[in-house]
């Protein structure tokens, strides 16, 4: 694959959209060169953000949200756009055996790098994952 960047993004109404970010992923990810595994991951990192972005909106009565990937010839980054404001994405190394709250900490122990940026009204959740060499 060339050093040219590849865009893609998608704009997440509901379920259907979520499954077609999930598959985005997963193509953009095999395209790449990443080997099957680290392709389900980050179709897995993909779904928990979504979903978080998408229970945030629906309870705020704020969809739609939107994502967006970035490719390079080592890097991949996959973009949340939501309306909101920034939230915690501290790692933790404590097992969290609650209903609720894994998918962060999921995502964090999957990309190699994840942060947040606050842009107006909205906030961007940035996961990147980096080719082994």
């Amino acid at each position: 694959m060339e050093d040219v960047v590849i865009r893609r993004n998608i704009t997440v109404m509901g379920d259907s959209d979520i499954m077609k970010a999930m598959d985005i992923t997963e193509q953009i990810a095999s395209e790449m060169g990443f080997l099957p595994r680290e392709c389900l991951f980050l179709r897995l990192a993909t779904e928990e953000a979504c979903m978080n972005a998408y229970e945030y909106c629906q309870k705020t009565n704020q969809l739609p949200f939107e994502v967006f990937w970035t490719c390079e010839k080592e890097k991949l980054m996959i973009v949340v756009k939501q309306h909101g404001k920034k939230f915690d994405i501290t790692r933790r190394d404590v097992v969290n055996k609650g209903l609720r709250g894994r998918g962060l900490q999921l995502i964090i122990h999957i990309v190699d790098h994840v942060y947040l940026e606050q842009k107006g009204n909205n906030v961007l959740f940035y996961m990147c994952k980096y080719k082994d060499h």
